[in-house]
Order: C-alpha cells, then structure tokens, then sequence
C-alpha cells in the first residue's frame, strides 16, 4: 500500500474535523461531571485533577467530549491508545470475544494461547523465542511479578533502581519509583531498594557532557554493584525503563543499555527493562529495547499492548522457568478471554507491514523534532527537544545556560489555557514538572499531527515572558 492509500485509511479511523471546540473549555457539561468526580472519587487519582476532559467518545487519536468538543489526543490516556481509540479491529474483536467468554480465573484460553505466542515470536533479542510470559492486569503489579519472578530466581533480596524512574505506585514498585508525591506520607517503604543516577544527559548527576563523559554514570553503577563494602551485596535485579516515561522522556545513549548487561552479569544479578510506558511501536520499534545492543533478562509490558483493556505482565527467558514456584503467583483476572483477544488485535495491528506504524512513528517523531528545533532557534526557552519515534518531549528552562526549569504550575495553566483551549490534550512529565510530552497514537493522521506541534510551539511562544519570571 503506497503512503497516501495508508494517511487515507488512517485518516478514516478519526475526526477529521478535529481539533473542534463548540463550547469554551471546559464546557458546561463536561465541567459539571469533573466537579462530581471530585467529590465521589478519591482525590489520590491524578490526570483528572488537573485536566477536565470529561471523555464521552473516542476515534483514532480523537477525543470527543460531553459538550462535543473534539480534542486531538496527544497523550494516548497516558501511553495506552497506540494503536487509535475503539480502533474498528479492536471492537470487533470486543464484540467477538464477549460472546464467547470472558471471565476464567487465571485459566489458559484460546486468544491468551495465542497472544503468547506472538509474544514470545515478537520478543527484544534473548526473550525472542525462548521466554514464557505472565500476566498481570496493570503496570504496578507487572513490576511486583517482575520483582517476585528476579529474587526467586537469584535468590537475592536487593534492587538497583534509578533516578528518576516510574515503575508502580504500590509495594516494591511504589518504593522503585522516585517521585515524591508517589510516596510521600507513607513512612517506611519497601526494602532493599536503593537508586543510582539515570543517564539524564541533558541534566548530568556528574556534570558531564555526552559523550565526552564517558558514561560515568554506568560506570557508578558498576562501582556500586561491583566492589566490596559499597553495600550493594545481593543484588536481584538492575530495572530500568527502556526509556524514562514519567521522569521526562529520557531515552538513554546507546552505550547504556549494553554496559547494563555487562555490569548485571559480571554481578550475577539480572536484567530487566520496563517497558510499561516505552513499549509496544511507540519508539518506532516494537520494544525500545530494539533500539539498542543489548538482551534483557525479561521485561515487563503494559499499557498499549492491551490498549482499550486492561493487560500487563512479564516475559522472561526459557531458562529460568525451573526456578519458578508452581502456583506461586496468582492473578485472578489476569489473562481474561476479553482482554487477551483485544491485545491480539492490537498486535495485528501494529505488526501489519502494510501501513506499518511503527516506521511511520519514526517518520513523524523525526518531523517533530526538525520543527522543534526550528523553533528553538528564535526562542531560548526550549532547552531539549528528545525521545524516540512518537515518544517526543520539550523540556523548558526560564534560561537556557543555567537550565532552570520553567515552574510546574505555569507548564499546568499552558496547558489548560493555551493548548487545551484550543484542541489538543497533552500532558507534562520531568523531574521538575517543566517537560511537555507528546505521544499520540500512532494512527493520528498527518493533518492533525502538524496542527498539534503547530499548537505546542506556539503555546510556548506565547508563555516565553511569562516563563522568564
């Protein structure tokens, strides 16, 4: 199929009248519904606090409103919608399965048999056809499968996390992950975790500069992990994101990811990439691990792989299955009939060589990035414009030499007053709360892709005196 029978066919799973508001943001409806929720629904949720986009319908990377408004979605629900919202493939095979059956308590069936079979076949280097998969229902309790699976295995009790991460916001995850908010007022958290700096070129924890740093930052975590009395002697696992979601969308050098491997196996610990927010075409490739030299232990997967239903879990390699206790980990709703025929469909999906998604992702992730550094040049508040594929962010400083971040609440009321306002939801991420992240699903026609980078970069024209202060 050439390119512009594959922009007519994505074109046809959208609004193609979107971005279209025909009430002020937000409208009366939709606002009335967001003030409900903040009553009746524990303030502990996140997105809904901040962005009153009451969601009424979806299509491709469209979102329709109870007022309908039609917004462009730029941030797939967070990472999830990769291959379009209620793509027609994906209700088909809702409607398909329900009719079958759903619910089995953890029970192997047809679409889940299936569905691990391409997994297995379509695994990152080293997990490709010798691995076996478990299932979980969401991100945080694929990390503690991951976590449970590793100190099984080794034997061991400790885990190398890092700076910056977002792995779960319970238990062993919760203690992984280094936001404050996640786990502030919580006293003492899971055990036996402790963080070793991310490799944040743009904000190095050594003050060094790529590539002339020579990657000090692994080489630390090899001093960790590798010599006597640093207090880092029973090592289950080093787990990072493929690349940093939540901590500003940091994809690492590609040296990183092999001297992991190396630096794992000199200590005898494993090696597992989390890819519950890189995963699954968004970088372009299937796996951000793809993009890089290097064979992980297992990795754990979430969000797009089940898109419009809920499926996560952990593929982890053929040689460790022995290791494992029968019965050991449970997970009553993990695997449902439903769930596992959606996530089949999205792997068809995004697998189909014919509008081939993920060289497309890469195709509009380097247009993205050609027209943000444009910009950059007439304005000094964008610092770093990065990621892979159309897992893109812009990280914003008051001044660009000193790379003081923009202030989180001016980067909130951008966009609700200037980027909302006028169509396209997207969210921010980083340390700092100063990156604005743009991960739409990978059907988002070209049309609405330029009018939201178009919207993006004249939103933050728009702040720079503001952002200054």
């Amino acid at each position: 199929m050439d390119q512009k029978n594959i922009e007519m066919e994505i074109a046809e799973l959208n609004y193609p009248e979107a971005p279209k508001l025909v009430t002020e943001y937000p409208g009366p409806k939709s606002l009335a519904l967001f003030k409900e929720g903040l009553t009746l629904e524990s303030p502990q949720r996140a997105s809904g606090l901040a962005y009153p986009i009451i969601i009424d319908e979806a299509k491709g990377a469209c979102l329709k409103d109870m007022d309908g408004n039609i917004f462009i979605d730029g941030c797939s629900g967070i990472a999830v919608s990769s291959v379009g919202h209620n793509h027609p493939k994906v209700v088909q095979a809702i409607r398909d399965q329900a009719g079958k059956s759903g619910h089995g308590f953890d029970l192997t069936n047809p679409s889940k048999s299936m569905l691990m079979r391409k997994m297995v076949k379509t695994a990152p280097k080293g997990l490709k056809d010798n691995s076996f998969v478990a299932f979980a229902m969401s991100g945080s309790d694929a990390g503690e499968t991951a976590v449970k699976q590793a100190k099984m295995i080794t034997g061991r009790s400790q885990i190398c996390a890092f700076e910056g991460a977002y792995h779960g916001v319970f238990g062993t995850t919760n203690a992984m992950t280094t936001g404050e908010k996640y786990r502030k007022g919580y006293g003492q958290l899971m055990p036996n975790v402790f963080h070793v700096p991310f490799p944040y070129c743009y904000r190095c924890a050594f003050d060094l500069e790529y590539p002339r740093c020579d990657m000090q930052c692994a080489k630390f975590v090899d001093y960790q992990l590798n010599t006597p009395y640093t207090g880092k002697d029973d090592i289950a696992a080093i787990i990072a994101e493929g690349m940093q979601g939540e901590g500003g969308y940091i994809p690492a050098p590609k040296e990183w990811w092999p001297m992991m491997r190396q630096i794992a196996d000199k200590n005898g610990c494993l090696l597992v990439d989390d890819e519950v927010q890189s995963g699954f075409g968004k970088t372009g490739k299937l796996w951000a691990i793809d993009h890089y030299d290097c064979e992980p232990d297992m990795i754990i997967f979430g969000k797009a792989v089940g898109g419009d239903q809920p499926v996560a879990g952990v593929i982890t390699q053929k040689k460790y299955f022995e290791k494992l206790e029968k019965a050991s980990q449970p997970m009553t709703f993990a695997g449902n009939a439903i769930s596992m025929a959606v996530a089949n469909a999205n792997y068809d999906i995004m697998l189909d060589p014919e509008t081939n998604l993920m060289q497309r992702a890469e195709r509009l992730g380097s247009e993205f990035k050609e027209m943000v550094t444009k910009a950059q040049q007439s304005n000094e508040l964008i610092g770093e414009v990065r990621g892979l594929g159309l897992a893109l962010a812009i990280e914003l400083v008051k001044d660009p030499k000193t790379k003081e971040p923009v202030e989180h609440g001016k980067m909130l009321e951008m966009t609700r007053t200037d980027i909302a306002s006028r169509g396209l939801w997207a969210v921010t991420a980083g340390r700092y709360g100063n990156v604005l992240r743009f991960m739409p699903p990978l059907t988002i026609t070209y049309d609405h892709f330029i009018k939201s980078v178009t919207i993006i970069l004249e939103a933050i024209e728009k702040n720079k005196e503001n952002f200054r202060k």
